[in-house]
C-alpha cells in the first residue's frame, strides 16, 4: 500500500476517480437488497451521477489517496433542517457514502475521512451529524459507531405483495 494518505476534496469534474471505490460499495447493496439497486449503470452514467451529486448545493466528497491511487471516499452534504411546530431548526452534516478500497481497509482511512468530514461539518456551522447505513452492513455500523454515530430511528421495510 503507498504511504499516508491525502485527504482532499474532489471536484465534480474529476467523479471518474471514484467510479471503482463506488462500484464495490455498490455491488454490495446489489448483492443484499437486489430489489431496491440495480447494477446496470453504465460507467459513464454512474460518473454522471456522482459529478452531478458533488455539484449540488451543500454537498462535497473527500477523497482519501496515496502515491496516485484513489483509497476511499465520502460523499457529504450540509443540510439545513428548518424549524416548524414541533422541530427546532439545526444544521445538520449528513455522510451519504463512505467506501474504502478493500486493500487499503483496516488501516484508518475510512476513520479519518469522517473525521474530515466532522471538521469541515463543524466548520460550516454543523451542530449536529447523521448518517444511514443498512442493517446488514456490520462494518458501517463499527465505523460510525467509532466516530460517535449511533443508531437513532430504525426504518423496518418489507416488499408487498
Amino acid at each position: 500500500m503507498p504511504g499516508a494518505p491525502l485527504i482532499r476534496a474532489l471536484a465534480p469534474s474529476e467523479a471518474a476517480l471514484l467510479l471503482p471505490l463506488h462500484a464495490a460499495l455498490h455491488d454490495l447493496h446489489v448483492a443484499a437488497r437486489p430489489d431496491v439497486f440495480h447494477g446496470r449503470g453504465a460507467a459513464a452514467d454512474v460518473a454522471a451521477h456522482l459529478a452531478e451529486q458533488i455539484a449540488r448545493p451543500g454537498w462535497f466528497c473527500l477523497l482519501a489517496e496515496a502515491g496516485g491511487q484513489a483509497l476511499g471516499y465520502t460523499l457529504c452534504e450540509r443540510q439545513e433542517v428548518t424549524a416548524d411546530a414541533l422541530r427546532c431548526a439545526r444544521v445538520r452534516g449528513f455522510v451519504h457514502h463512505v467506501a474504502v478500497a478493500e486493500g487499503a481497509r483496516r488501516r484508518g482511512i475510512g476513520t479519518a475521512l469522517l473525521a474530515a468530514a466532522h471538521a469541515r461539518f463543524l466548520s460550516e456551522g454543523a451542530t449536529v451529524w447523521a448518517t444511514t447505513y443498512w442493517a446488514w452492513n456490520g462494518p458501517s455500523a463499527a465505523l460510525f459507531a467509532k466516530a460517535g454515530l449511533q443508531p437513532a430511528i430504525v426504518l423496518a421495510d418489507a416488499t408487498l405483495g
